[in-house]
């Protein structure tokens, strides 16, 4: 009975194939992938120098110091940054011209009251070529040297003159004392009154955003084409100007602390005069015509 079912299977075996190996379906060769041609892109460049619009101001650059500046230096001669205008203005930012000039060419401006107006001071960089610096209040009561870039002074006190330096603010507010004759001296008193009258400053570095006005009515520095930066006080009740006359002398320092050369003004406080009254006109009676 086996050997009749073993011959059978090898009949079939034999018709249809038999194997022990498990068959797997062939794996299909990979086909290559077409690729579309690739689209060059182009960047745009921008050149090298780009002209500016015509008619538009030049980008502001830092200015590089003078290499000659540490040879004049120690020739005596002041390196630091020029005074390019120093005056007064109303409260609304226009400029006051002045009445006339000093016997030493120092501009005079008049103003009836103390107070009420502003101090205008600008400037640029001098011999050193560096930047005007910017600091209206340096101080340490050790330290002699250690002063404002704007170093302002009256030969006069302003308001109650007080000695606290800074007292600008409420609730103690006081003047400023005078230095007379002016004086820039490396002396703890100097410093301290520098710094007092300094503080109550603020500063512009812009044109059109500064204190004063131009003719039009649009903010500008006094002297746009030639200042850098700008100074402003507005002169309070507390720290208003005597009667008479007071100079004012100014000087300013660059990033680096060297001074430039002192300007002077003067602010005089004048009631403006009362005009001379009119003599009475005099009637002269006339003679009755009489008729023929």
């Amino acid at each position: 009975m086996r050997r009749g079912t073993a011959a059978v299977l090898a009949i079939l075996c034999g018709v249809i194939g038999c194997s022990t190996t498990r068959h797997t379906k062939p794996t299909p060769a990979p086909q290559p992938i077409a690729h579309e041609p690739a689209t060059p892109v182009v960047v745009p460049t921008v050149p090298a120098t780009t002209p500016l619009p015509e008619g538009a101001p030049p980008l502001p650059t830092r200015p590089i110091k003078n290499p000659a500046s540490e040879a004049e230096k120690r020739a005596g001669k002041t390196v630091g940054p020029i005074v390019t205008f120093a005056g007064m203005a109303r409260a609304d930012g226009q400029l006051t011209q002045p009445i006339g000039k000093s016997p030493e060419g120092y501009p005079i401006y008049r103003n009836p009251v103390g107070s009420g107006f502003m101090i205008v001071v600008e400037g640029k960089p001098g011999i050193s070529n560096l930047e005007v610096g910017r600091s209206i209040f340096r101080y340490d009561p050790k330290d002699p040297s250690a002063r404002p870039d704007l170093e302002i002074e009256v030969t006069r006190p302003l308001g109650d003159g007080s000695a606290e330096v800074c007292d600008a603010r409420r609730p103690k507010i006081g003047g400023v004392p005078a230095i007379n004759p002016p004086s820039f001296a490396d002396t703890p008193q100097v410093a301290a009154t520098l710094n007092d009258m300094s503080c109550r400053f603020e500063t512009f570095i812009e044109s059109n955003a500064s204190c004063t006005v131009d003719r039009s009515g649009d903010f500008a520095f006094v002297e746009p084409k030639a200042s850098t930066v700008q100074f402003c006080m507005v002169v309070a009740r507390a720290w208003n100007f005597e009667q008479g006359e007071t100079l004012v002398s100014v000087r300013l320092r660059d990033i680096e602390g060297n001074p430039g050369p002192v300007a002077h003004f003067i602010v005089q406080r004048q009631s403006n005069p009362t005009p001379p009254a009119r003599p009475a006109a005099t009637v002269t009676p006339t003679v009755p015509r009489r008729r023929p």
